[in-house]
């Protein structure tokens, strides 16, 4: 089914928020909704219909995720690819809705804009400069926790342990944190990048593998990218980079981050001898143990 809206009956929990965000008037609203197979997720996001117009209303039942990714927010200037933002209210954040689809079906149309847009944001905080690393410091050691589930598996373990050597030297730059196609929005010219509250300094990387990773022209792949697409937008964005390593450096860099998506996948099944090696557990483990061959004769 994909993504879907589905309307709100009662809307009195949201009347407060919205009018404090948007103004009064009488409003309809519709949460935004997945379906990836027989996973189906229900988020605490909104469309709010209004006499003033549309708008997104994202609330937050954790006070520190609210904090979170309302401080990326302040962080943006006005002409960078993310809704414009209204305000911050009652533990809520009120946009504008961006009018458009987003990337789970890629397009060649797509690639360039998504390459553009993640271009924008890293030149806007460019690598090589000293961003704090709080948020660096714990997305590398919480990687570094899966390294004992490679114990058995000594290509994927030689490898993930080059990843996290690199992982700790590599320059940062403000990254979403959850960069995947669906939090992206293509209104037919520019591609938006929204749900920051996992955002912060962190490898550069990092975003670039997540968006990669799991795309695939498999059934089975959550996302659907070509391989020329994957390479067309890993191209394009080193291209409209300022600030950047050497080619090879950047490809290693991104291959690696991959890998580390796809060991990601592989610990829930590794950590559990009685797991169901299933078909989506064998397509990561060949992947893998694919790439990390590659990665070990580069």
């Amino acid at each position: 089914m994909g993504s879907f809206l589905e309307r709100l009956d009662d809307v009195s929990a949201l009347c407060g928020t919205v009018e404090k965000a948007i103004g009064p008037g009488a409003f309809d609203a519709y949460r935004f909704c997945d379906d990836f197979g027989e996973e189906h997720k229900r988020y605490e996001v909104f469309q709010i219909v209004h006499p003033r117009g549309l708008f997104v209303l994202k609330r937050f039942e954790n006070p520190k995720r609210f904090e979170a990714e309302k401080s990326i927010y302040e962080r943006f200037t006005a002409d960078l690819p993310i809704p414009r933002i209204l305000g911050f209210f009652d533990g809520c954040i009120v946009s504008e809705f961006i009018p458009g689809s987003d990337l789970k079906e890629m397009t060649d149309e797509g690639v360039i804009a998504a390459a553009t847009s993640v271009a924008e944001i890293m030149n806007a905080f460019p690598l090589g400069q000293d961003y704090d690393r709080s948020v660096c410091e714990k997305e590398i050691a919480y990687r570094e926790t899966r390294l004992a589930c490679l114990k058995s598996e000594p290509t994927l373990y030689e490898v993930y342990t080059l990843f996290l050597e690199r992982v700790k030297a590599m320059p940062l730059t403000l990254a979403n944190g959850d960069f995947v196609p669906i939090n992206c929005i293509y209104n037919g010219e520019r591609v938006y990048i929204i749900d920051w509250e996992y955002g912060g300094f962190m490898p550069y990387a990092l975003d670039i593998g997540r968006f990669l990773a799991h795309s695939g022209e498999r059934p089975v792949d959550t996302y659907r990218m070509t391989e020329q697409q994957k390479a067309r937008f890993v191209d394009l964005l080193y291209e409209k980079l300022n600030e950047k390593p050497e080619k090879s450096v950047f490809d290693r860099d991104v291959k690696l981050a991959i890998l580390d998506e796809w060991i990601m996948v592989l610990r829930f099944y590794l950590e559990d001898p009685n797991s169901l090696r299933d078909t989506s557990f064998h397509m990561y483990y060949e992947q893998a143990n694919a790439l990390a061959k590659e990665l070990l004769v580069q």
